[in-house]
């Protein structure tokens, strides 16, 4: 069985933000019953409990100030940040004065009489109304409760809060005043020979002290009990019924004993066994969830471990598998170069001395022999042509220099002289914006624009070629572009050109090696960067490629090349 605590933002503290508005409302409504019971003569309204002290309209009023500065408290999304609320300081300021002015009063000092300020005719007529003052209990609950609507929102470094201690200290005065009530034991709501407090008194009290600690129940000490965790859990299972089940069950049983069900002893008695088996319950509840709670956790630690171990096993697998990657990755690299660089030589001089068998006994070939010697040749030219390319395309990382700070501007300048001819021939009109300074090899740079570009001008359509060069900013990169009008590129092919080898098009229809699109892949891939391209068929195709704006990922691209 799992047991599930609530998160610190969950059910727990939104009901104490519920409760907390409840309590203000309620504070707020018992004050103003009793004050306009006395403004109105409506003795039903200012005598709440009858045959008990009624409660005095100055405490009515206090009340309703005090209720007014807990619903701001409460209420915390339409008022200032707590601490910073000054209606609130002022409410709280008014109750701490007219309750030291009452203790004063009480002290003989000074003959104030605070509790008269309001209704005195009404609160001396003892023949209509009951007798009623601000009780000192009373005087001190309301110096206690002020002080801590003024301080709410103090918290010292160690977050603790003084203001929570005053409310507990207020709620200690009304819980004993209640316990009084109930047990009719007189000196818990009386202090010497002052008239008691009374017992409406004694509920606003509670109320007020509760609502003001749940207003905030993430702070101080009302953090612990809202919590998620397990002490969080168990405190909101045992405080109620600490509080609950020993005041009920004394007044159950003292009612009997009253009646006459049974003696003193035997009230006791039953008080003190009930009293160990519901505790005992309780107790072993909590234990259980604690007992839960740790099982949960073992099993959770175990989980974790396992996950760590396996975690810590294939991260080693893939750093071998890298390592081996790596590893293969330069062999292949070495491979292909050597392997292109050897193949070479035999294939010139087969080239060459099929040139001499032409040049020296042509003429005693017939026109079949003469057109073999001639597709043999051809083949030997385009292997040699294939061999080159793939010596290019293992010099990429092989041979490729240092990245530095260069001007894109003359990497398209270079590019441009060298396809001088090819765009003369096919009348094509280059164009570009200004292009800006990027870190890269100059060299291979001139190779992508070439390549490019060059594409541009030999698959075009019936019009000459147009061909735009540009870049633009996006974060952390320069994007450049290369558009022209020719024959475009179906979507399902945009992948596969810029594999090695890969041709959309027979040699007859435009001649090439399928060589120059994966070249500019592995170049701008060096440099940091991503290659990829948008067309549509018959409409042109636009090759974009990025290079870092600033030198940072393209020096980091440029540590994983092996050194020319």
């Amino acid at each position: 069985m799992a047991v599930r605590i609530s998160s610190p933002m969950s059910k727990p503290r939104r009901w104490a933000g519920i409760v907390a508005r409840a309590a203000s409302v309620a504070v707020t409504l018992m004050g103003c019953l009793v004050l306009l019971g006395w403004s109105l003569g409506i003795v039903a309204l200012v005598e709440l409990f009858p045959a008990l002290t009624a409660m005095n309209p100055v405490t009515a009023l206090l009340f309703i100030l005090l209720g007014a500065g807990l619903l701001r408290l409460a209420w915390k999304k339409t008022v200032a940040p707590e601490g910073k609320d000054m209606v609130g300081r002022l409410l709280g300021g008014v109750v701490v004065l007219m309750g030291v002015l009452r203790l004063v009063d009480y002290a003989g000092v000074l003959p104030l009489h605070i509790d008269q300020l309001l209704f005195a005719s009404r609160v001396n007529a003892l023949e209509i109304y009951p007798q009623n003052e601000i009780a000192p209990n009373s005087a001190a609950g309301f110096v206690l409760c002020g002080l801590a609507l003024s301080f709410s929102g103090f918290e010292t470094r160690r977050r603790f809060r003084p203001a929570q201690v005053s409310v507990l200290i207020a709620a200690v005065i009304a819980l004993f005043a209640l316990v009084g009530y109930t047990y009719r034991v007189l000196y818990f709501y009386r202090f010497g020979a002052s008239l008691p407090m009374s017992l409406d008194t004694a509920v606003a009290f509670a109320l007020f002290c509760t609502g003001f600690l749940t207003a905030r129940p993430d702070r101080g000490l009302m953090g612990v009990i809202t919590s998620g965790t397990t002490g969080g859990a168990v405190a909101r299972r045992l405080l109620p019924m600490a509080i609950c089940i020993p005041w009920l069950l004394g007044a159950v049983l003292l009612y009997g004993e009253h009646a006459g069900y049974y003696r003193q002893e035997f009230a006791l008695a039953i008080f003190a066994a009930l009293s160990i088996v519901i505790f005992a319950g309780l107790i072993w509840w909590n234990a259980r969830l604690l007992y839960v709670v740790d099982m949960e956790r073992g099993r959770a630690e175990r989980r974790m471990a396992a996950q760590h171990r396996a975690t810590r096993c294939a991260e080693e697998q893939l750093r071998r598998a890298t390592a081996n990657l790596q590893r293969s990755n330069a062999d292949l690299q070495q491979f292909a170069y050597v392997a292109s660089h050897d193949l070479s030589e035999p294939l010139r001089m087969v080239t060459s001395y099929l040139q001499l068998l032409t040049e020296r006994h042509g003429a005693a070939l017939d026109d079949q022999g003469r057109g073999f010697v001639r597709f043999a040749v051809d083949g030997a030219q385009r292997m040699r042509t294939l061999i080159q390319g793939l010596l290019e395309y293992s010099r990429v990382e092989v041979r490729g220099a240092s990245l530095e700070p260069i001007e894109a501007e003359d990497v398209f300048s270079a590019a441009i002289s060298n396809l001088k001819v090819a765009i003369e021939e096919s009348g094509a009109e280059v164009s570009h914006k200004t292009l800006p300074r990027v870190f890269g090899d100059g060299a291979q740079l001139t190779r992508v624009f070439q390549n490019l570009i060059g594409n541009g001008l030999k698959f075009h359509g019936t019009e000459p070629p147009r061909i735009e060069v540009g870049a633009s900013q996006r974060d952390a990169h320069w994007v450049f572009f290369v558009r022209d009008n020719g024959i475009g590129i179906n979507p399902k092919e945009f992948e596969r050109i810029f594999v090695i080898f890969q041709r959309l098009h027979t040699r007859r229809e435009y001649p090439g090696t399928g060589m120059g699109l994966a070249i500019c892949k592995r170049i701008v891939e060096r440099h940091g960067g991503h290659i990829w391209v948008e067309s549509t068929p018959a409409k042109g195709s636009t090759f974009f490629f990025s290079l870092p704006a600033t030198n940072e990922p393209a020096l980091e691209a440029s540590r994983h090349s092996p050194a020319p």
